[in-house]
Order: C-alpha cells, then structure tokens, then sequence
C-alpha cells in the first residue's frame, strides 16, 4: 500500500506575482538590460529581513509566488532534504553562487548589456533549478538553501528584544499537536506546533511568514501577528 503523502498542496490567495517573473524570463532573453531587475530580489530579501525576518520570501518574491500558486499543485510533495538545510551546504551555495557571478560579472564589466545578460543568466539557471526541484520534492526546496535567503535567514531577528511591529506565528498552549495540520501545509514544511505556549511565538529563522499555518489551523488557535490577541493568549 502507497504511504499517504504528509505534506500537501494549499490553496494560496493574493496577487499573481509569478507574471513578473514569467515576463523578466521572457523579455530579458530579448533585451537583456532588463537583468538588472534582478537587483531587486537579490537586496529586498536582505534588507527586509532585519525587521521583518524572510517576509519578502512568503509576500512578495515573484519566483516564491510561482511555486506556491502553480507548482504547488503538481509537486509531489517528499520531505525536503535535511542536508539542504545545514549550515555548512548553505554557505557552500552562497559562496558557490556569489562566486560565480563576481567571476561572470567581472568578465561582462563595461558592456550593460553582457552585464545584465549575467543577472538574467543567474535567474533562468536558479529558477530551472527550482523548478526541477520542485517536481522531485516539494515547490520551496530550492528557498530551503536559496542564497538571498540563506543570507535573509541569518539577519533575521530570533529571540530577545525584537523589532517593533515584528510578525511571527503564536500558537495557543491548548494545541495538542494532533492534526498538525499547520506542518502539513508550511512551504518550508516547518512545525510552528512546537512553539506552542511561547510567549515569543515562532521565531524559526526560515519562516516566510506567508499564514498559511494560521489558515489552516481547524480550530484557530494560531496567528500571524506582532502580538498574541485573547484566543491565542498565554
């Protein structure tokens, strides 16, 4: 007998953000200054991390978009490699990805053209990459090991004083972690249940903060919010 698939497809509303991507593939081929776009999801990622933890992965990433609106629906849905996760495969793929930019970029240095040739290259490769991932384990294995994430991950605030307005997942201490239907859902396939009770809420590094947890929780005892309210309170 086929063993039931754990992780599964949920339905994600809000604005089709994976056309830009569609459209910078498209139109980059053909006028490759339009590669330079691509600055834009290379610093966002970061810069919001710092008050905002990898919201911008879960909110406003057009490729991040593309795998939770489309390919969520087709992919198999297998655990995520834990090897992909570890600390030391991470830097590799930074270091790995930086590298090979600098080097392609220095060779490309004077011509915009070549240049945003390069950004465009950067994105097709990574997104081919993803795409295939996507198809043999689940749609956000590649943002498990993304660089811009990776580097996102590590700014992003964890415990202590944290920024003002700082949204993370509360789960209420009555969660018995029986369904644990808010896993099942998670991209990252993350479990939010563990936090259950913490007056700090979530705080995991790698969470997009994309609700789908909350959502999906059947008796709403979760939230994605600054603060806890009255149902999720300690």
């Amino acid at each position: 007998m086929a063993t039931k698939r754990f992780h599964r497809h949920f339905p994600a509303k809000g604005y089709p953000l994976y056309l830009i991507l569609l459209a910078y593939l498209a139109l980059g081929y053909f006028f490759p200054v339009i590669g330079f776009l691509a600055l834009i999801c290379m610093i966002a990622p970061v810069a919001f991390a710092v008050r905002r933890g990898r919201w911008w992965c879960g909110n406003a990433c057009p490729r991040g978009n593309f795998y939770d609106r489309l390919l969520s629906r087709y992919s198999p849905h297998r655990p995520i490699p834990a090897f992909v996760r570890t600390f030391g495969f991470r830097l590799f793929m930074v270091i790995f990805i930086f590298s090979m930019f600098g080097f392609q970029m220095y060779r490309a240095w004077g011509d915009p053209e070549a240049m945003g040739r390069v950004f465009w290259l950067i994105i097709l490769v990574t997104t081919v990459v993803g795409v295939t991932l996507s198809f043999i384990y689940a749609p956000r294995t590649w943002c498990s090991f993304c660089p811009m994430g990776t580097l996102s991950s590590w700014l992003t605030p964890r415990s202590g004083k944290l920024p003002e307005g700082y949204r993370r997942i509360f789960v209420s201490a009555s969660c018995q972690m029986k369904c644990k239907s808010c896993s099942r859902v998670c991209p990252m396939q993350l479990a939010p249940y563990d936090s259950r009770g913490d007056k700090e809420g979530y705080l995991h590094a790698d969470c997009i903060k994309c609700g789908k947890c909350a959502k999906a929780c059947p008796i709403k005892i979760m939230e994605l919010d600054a603060t806890p309210s009255v149902a999720c309170g300690r």
